[in-house]
């Protein structure tokens, strides 16, 4: 009769469902061939806000964290209902572009106006006249890379709410 140890490695050794039999094994794992190199950022959305000759320009967030979003902006996406709202709301390059646009005007303010927090009016003011164009940013050989981008639900409504022109340079008139 022939006694196994659980801790038995070497080509023989039957595969366990735990990871650490067997990590001492000589074999190298094999890793999958590339197809073609995929750049980590890939693909994502550029936008530009434009506001009386400044630009903005700035793309979607990635990651575990949320960006930090100005609190008028944040307090109107809070308000959306699900039906407006996606699982990136917040993280849109449309949306950081306004949010930071209106945290500038904010910290701009004279000492007696930063003593109130700034309204939706004095935000709506700070973006008279803007304009907001997004491109689809993809890899060498994309059809779509440098194509508009269409706002979001969410983006749609906060630009709405804001006075945002939404742009899409290669439509007539735009």
């Amino acid at each position: 009769m022939m006694i196994m140890n659980a801790t038995q490695t070497g080509p023989h050794a039957a595969r366990s469902g735990d990871p650490r039999i067997g990590w001492s094994a000589t074999e190298t794992a094999h890793a999958p061939a590339l197809h073609h190199r995929r750049d980590g950022i890939l693909p994502t959305v550029a936008a530009a806000l434009s506001v009386r000759g400044a630009t903005l320009t700035g793309t979607a967030a990635r990651g575990d964290q949320r960006p930090e979003l100005h609190h008028l902006v944040q307090d109107f996406l809070d308000t959306l209902t699900s039906g407006e709202r996606d699982r990136f709301t917040g993280r849109c390059a449309e949306t950081i572009l306004i949010s930071r646009h209106i945290a500038a005007a904010d910290a701009t303010r004279s000492k007696r106006a930063a003593r109130k927090p700034m309204t939706n009016g004095e935000a709506r003011k700070a973006l008279k006249q803007a304009k907001l164009t997004a491109r689809r940013i993809r890899e060498d050989g994309d059809p779509l890379h440098g194509s508009f981008a269409s706002p979001c639900r969410a983006c749609t409504a906060l630009s709405a709410h804001f006075g945002v022109r939404i742009v899409d340079p290669a439509a007539a008139g735009g």
